[in-house]
């Protein structure tokens, strides 16, 4: 191993006229400092001085552990994972080169060299470049580097200079679709590093003059209406209308996004949603037309990197990028990049919905709903981020956050102090004490709908850190019910019955926010399975307690509703002539309120589900047909405090202990296991009745029922002795729910 030192030929009449000197240059250490002024020194300057270091290298390196890294002000981690990724050919770019190959093309050598037409390309041509286009644009949604694929396209560089009026828009409508994207993304900061390479050459972006955001449109219809003139009157108008289809489909995409942009800026309307649903349902008719016409234009060479034939240099910003940045990227192919395409357009429609959401609970819903669905998509999670809270905070762009809670509460459970028609909703004093709540709590519930859009597996740590925080809100809701219900009291005493039965029935904010809290513990546990592992029966039982307990109050309140409407419509009849009174009319027997009978519903047939897994691993496990870890490489109290330290700082529900967990499981491991299995198939059979008696299913009730089942069936079958001599270890078949597998015997 040596030292390259290199040292520059340098006339001893110009010595005088160096900049820096080498003490400047930083170089302390006494024997380097010897070395190059011996070399300083010397009547002929060699080009380069080698001095060897190996075994001073070598000594230094006996010194640190396996494992340990050398530290130096100059010298951290960052400079030695750069020192371990050095002539690694993932990682260094440099490795990927010969002698002898050539300098990658600039736009500039590109059209000297003839390489790169500017004019006269064929409608082959332009559906290759316009296909490419498409692939780099989905490899970049997909998280790699912006240089590394969108913009080893030459045409990109510098379009202005482009003649061909089709290939020019275009490329200007790439240019300016980068800047909205990386717009949307930014403003709402639900990325992670291994979702979007936010950071590229923005230079390349700064340089070319480029026509403005809102002209892109009309320069792509003026190519289109241009080459359809020409269809008209040539003999293969297929190809052209090839060509027409990718102009318009960029116009429509682009036009989406544009409006998606201007909306997350300024505010969400039924108009802007409207437009923005025209051009992305426009956009996905034309994907078809598209897919059928991939063969008419230039494909890739076969084993090259290049993605067209024709305008791409794919390694001309290898030089430039930071030493560890990674190099390998797969591009996608074109069929598959149209998919995606096609896919996000879905996904950008769907999001448009969550303006139809006009309360938290249902908020809340569309985006755990959305994140199961389409979690893995960067730019329709920002999109639905953007469209929920604006860039100025404020929800759908014109409302506050915390007048937002204020209809989702009475959306929720409908206290009465927050009616307007209450004797109470003029209350200063009460209105104050709300106002404050709202305020207090606009920070946690806003950060819970952020959580929900960042991708599922960033979920888990940011729910991990983010549960406790509604410890402090729960204090605070308490406080509230306890201030109503001293009011209650005070209005009794005062005489005030109508003010004092509203009061009394205030218990709903401790309410909502518990029943908040036990959502983000649910999520919390369901994304990392395991549910199984904690006393199922109590969180579950605290949602369908909560839920049930909105239903009872939003009863009472009807009910007390109907006999003031009873009272007061005798009161105002009370004077008139009885003869000259009409008669009520027999009400028909009136529903009672059960908003929440679905939800409840669901949450039993998850209950038994959940008792039916805990049950069938509890058998198995003491059939011996799970493999347990070794006892001295395992400590069950520390995985367990570790999963679910999240909770432990939470007042509600109390936190349960490893020690009552493992009472709870030695109750339930103490019958045989045959009788475990007809409990696990009781369990399952109950998830079965539960979920069939909801009605218009989802596909995923619809999964967990064939789940529950299939696996009624395999523990009965389990709980008459079934392949009871044989130990094989079950399958656990995930393809039909994410959570809740089929068991299937071997």
């Amino acid at each position: 191993m040596h030292f390259a030192a290199a040292v520059d030929s340098i006339e001893s009449e110009n010595l005088d006229q160096r900049p820096f000197s080498i003490e400047d240059c930083g170089f302390m250490d006494p024997e380097m400092h010897h070395t190059m002024r011996t070399i300083d020194d010397a009547n002929e300057y060699p080009k380069f001085g080698w001095v060897d270091i190996t075994a001073e290298f070598m000594s230094a390196c006996s010194e640190l552990n396996l494992g340990e890294l050398a530290q130096d002000m100059l010298f951290g981690l960052f400079e030695a994972m750069s020192a371990i990724e050095m002539m690694d050919p993932k990682m260094d770019v440099g490795m990927g080169y010969n002698r002898n190959d050539t300098k990658p093309h600039t736009f500039e050598t590109a059209v000297d060299a003839g390489v790169l037409k500017l004019n006269n390309l064929s409608h082959e041509d332009l559906i290759g470049i316009f296909d490419a286009l498409f692939a780099c644009m989905v490899s970049w949604l997909e998280g790699n580097s912006m240089d590394q694929v969108l913009f080893t396209c030459l045409y990109l560089h510098a379009p202005a200079k482009i003649e061909d009026k089709a290939l020019r828009s275009f490329c200007h409508a790439v240019r300016h679709l980068i800047i909205h994207i990386k717009n949307i993304i930014i403003s709402s900061s639900v990325n992670e590093e291994e979702d979007f390479q936010l950071y590229g050459n923005s230079s390349l972006l700064a340089n070319e003059e480029s026509p403005s955001a809102s002209s892109i449109g009309g320069l792509l219809k003026e190519s289109e209406d241009e080459l359809v003139r020409h269809s008209k009157s040539s003999n293969q108008p297929e190809d052209i209308m090839a060509v027409v289809h990718r102009l318009r489909f960029m116009r429509h995409f682009y036009q989406s996004l544009y409006l998606f942009d201007f909306a997350m800026t300024n505010s969400v309307d039924e108009g802007n949603i409207n437009e923005i649903y025209k051009h992305l349902n426009a956009s996905l008719e034309l994907i078809p037309q598209i897919k059928k016409t991939i063969e008419k234009g230039t494909q890739p060479i076969t084993g090259s990197d290049c993605p067209n034939p024709m305008g791409f240099s794919p390694r001309i910003h290898d030089r430039s990028q930071p030493p560890t940045f990674p190099r390998s990227v797969k591009m996608r192919d074109r069929p598959s990049s149209l998919m995606f395409l096609e896919e996000l357009v879905q996904r950008l429609k769907y999001s448009c919905k969550i303006i139809r959401m006009r309360d938290y609970y249902t908020a809340l819903n569309f985006f755990i709903e959305f994140s199961r669905k389409s979690g893995h998509c960067i730019l329709s999670r920002s999109i639905l981020q953007g469209l929920f809270i604006s860039n100025r905070r404020l929800i759908f762009g014109s409302m506050q956050i915390k007048d937002f809670l204020w209809d989702s509460v009475r959306a929720f459970n409908n206290p009465p102090v927050m009616n307007p028609k209450n004797v109470l909703a003029a209350d200063r004093d009460i209105q104050v004490m709300l106002d404050n709540f709202f305020k207090y709590c606009s920070s946690t519930f806003t950060q819970f709908i952020r959580i929900c859009g960042f991708n599922r597996a960033r979920q888990r740590d940011k729910l991990a850190r983010f549960i406790e925080s509604f410890d402090s809100i729960q204090v605070e809701a308490a406080r509230l019910d306890s201030q109503l219900s001293l009011m209650s009291s005070e209005k009794a005493a005062e005489g005030n019955g109508a003010a004092a039965t509203t009061l009394k029935h205030s218990a709903q904010f401790a309410t909502w926010v518990l029943y908040n809290c036990f959502r983000s513990m649910m999520l919390y546990l369901m994304s990392g399975f395991e549910l199984e592992l904690y006393p199922y029966e109590l969180l579950i039982g605290f949602i369908v307690s909560a839920l049930t307990r909105t239903e009872n109050n939003l009863l009472v309140q009807e009910e007390y509703a109907d006999h003031q409407s009873k009272l007061q419509a005798g009161s105002n009849s009370g004077g008139g002539s009885s003869k000259n009174r009409p008669k009520n009319k027999p009400k028909k027997n009136k529903k009672q309120q059960k908003p929440y009978r679905q939800e409840i519903v669901y949450y039993h047939a998850m209950l038994s589900m959940c008792g039916g897994f805990y049950k069938a691993i509890g058998a198995l496990t003491k059939d011996g047909r799970i493999r347990q870890p070794m006892p001295k490489f395992d400590n069950e109290e520390i995985r367990f405090n570790r999963r679910f330290a999240p909770f432990a700082n939470l007042t509600s529900p109390p936190p349960v202990g490893y020690e009552e967990f493992k009472t709870f499981r030695e109750h339930m491991m103490r019958p045989p296991s045959s009788e475990i299995y007809s409990i696990a198939a009781k369990h399952f059979n109950q998830a079965r009745n539960a979920l069939e008696s909801i009605q218009n299913p989802e596909q995923e009730i619809l999964d967990m029922l064939q789940v529950a089942k299939i696996n009624y069936v395999v523990m009965n079958v389990l709980a008459k002795g079934h392949q009871k001599d044989l130990k094989r270890q079950p399958d656990f078949d995930f393809s039909k729910h994410r959570h809740f597998p089929i068991i299937k015997l071997n």
